[in-house]
């Protein structure tokens, strides 16, 4: 599991306890005893246009179609909220449980882009995640 990594999960569990398929972006390197954070990823843009890349208004990062092979369809990764996960509860998912699927990195110019578009948002995202994602 390293930064820019896009995985595929099919029993996603929500802020609000409803699971569902999706994709999610790893933001950081943990540290020692420190979670995974990830973002999660929509491809329902519900006929709304985004600039390419950052959009800090609407705290999203718009992936164009076929410009990430990890996310091949036009998508925007969500960076108003984040999940935590252990080193354990990952390679639980992936080793054992055999329900997340590796999908790729991001290239190393759009996690470069993503983590300029969330040092943007700085006063919006809580100290602690701001402090993880945007150390090198």
């Amino acid at each position: 599991m390293s930064r820019g990594a896009v995985y595929f999960h099919p029993q996603f569990k929500f802020h609000d306890n409803e699971t569902g398929e999706k994709r999610f972006v790893v933001l950081n390197e943990p540290r020692k005893g420190e979670p995974f954070l990830v973002a999660k990823t929509t491809t329902n843009l519900r006929n709304r246009s985004y600039a390419i890349g950052c959009n800090p208004i609407q705290k999203v990062f718009h992936v164009p179609q076929n410009t990430e092979p990890s996310l091949p369809l036009r998508t925007l990764i969500q960076l108003f909220e984040f999940y935590e996960f252990s080193e354990a509860e990952l390679l639980d998912a992936s080793l054992r449980d055999k329900i997340l699927e590796y999908k790729g990195d991001l290239s190393p110019l759009a996690l470069a882009q993503l983590i300029n578009c969330i040092k943007k948002l700085k006063m919006d995202i809580p100290q602690q995640y701001f402090a993880m994602i945007t150390r090198p």
